[in-house]
């Protein structure tokens, strides 16, 4: 009975957001990045901001360098709020008017705090966070940030080779993909309607016969992998950055598989023969 329970909750994949949260962010552009925003997007239309603020954190000391107060202001009809350089059009609030925000390693957060707490030169804290992104363009990953925040990737803006004109951009379940900017409209790589989290990771062959397991995802990053015996016993835990897990060490017979990526989890049933 406890191997039943064990297996069916493993098999049962949840995630839950808060009420507001970052939906896509733009940190280099071509020259004097006069258009670089933070698109915040919340669940129900014309939401109050009022209690929330933003604050930006630089990664060479791993403290604030900006807070913005969104107390006053309210998503749109279409749940979003846009905060960027004066070169976008029908911006809601202008935090700068070029290189307002850092490259990176940098990271960005929303917390339902005062912004008198949150003066230049503060350290990052997961205090009263609401939700955070850490990211770079082409830089190590600053595990402070990572830990401070509660994050566990660093996303990369210039992932493709192309940070001045792409976008890291939310999927709608918890993880982040990079691509053209979708100011205002529905990104790129958001999960369809009727797409179950599951369906995002690809895994073959299943069963496996030769020791070795593939691990597509739809999103690019890392991918944390975790299979446990049918008695509940971890029996892998590591980290995989490409596609190809190796189970050479695992005999014959079935496991449960679970695949973290960002703050998305879904489990699979492995067979290995």
């Amino acid at each position: 009975m406890k191997t039943i329970i064990f297996i069916a909750s493993l098999l049962f994949c949840t995630v839950s957001f808060s009420q507001l949260r970052i939906n896509e962010v733009d940190v280099d552009q071509t020259g004097t990045d006069v258009s670089e925003f933070v698109e915040i997007l919340s669940d129900s239309p014309n939401f109050s901001l009022d209690g929330y603020i933003v604050v930006f954190y630089n990664g060479s000391d791993d403290e604030s360098y900006k807070t913005v107060d969104l107390t006053g202001y309210s998503t749109d009809s279409e749940k979003f709020l846009i905060l960027g350089g004066s070169g976008i059009p029908d911006v809601d609030i202008v935090i700068g008017t070029s290189n307002a925000i850092q490259n990176g390693p940098d990271a960005i957060a929303i917390y339902q705090d005062s912004a008198s707490n949150f003066p230049n030169g503060t350290p990052v804290t997961s205090v009263n966070l609401i939700d955070a992104i850490v990211y770079g363009t082409n830089d190590e990953d600053d595990p402070e940030l990572l830990a401070g925040l509660n994050q566990t990737v660093q996303y990369d803006e210039d992932l493709n080779g192309n940070k001045d004109t792409e976008s890291i951009q939310s999927d709608g379940a918890g993880s982040f993909c990079v691509n053209l900017p979708t100011l205002r409209a529905e990104n790129a790589c958001v999960l369809g309607i009727n797409q179950s989290l599951i369906d995002r990771f690809k895994i073959y062959p299943n069963p496996a016969t030769n020791g070795y397991l593939y691990i597509n995802s739809k999103i690019n990053g890392v991918k944390i992998i975790s299979v446990f015996d049918v008695l509940g016993k971890q029996v892998i835990k590591t980290t995989l950055n490409g596609e190809r897990l190796d189970i050479s060490a695992l005999k014959s017979g079935v496991y449960i598989l679970k695949i973290e990526q960002g703050k998305t989890s879904a489990t699979k049933k492995l067979v290995v023969k």
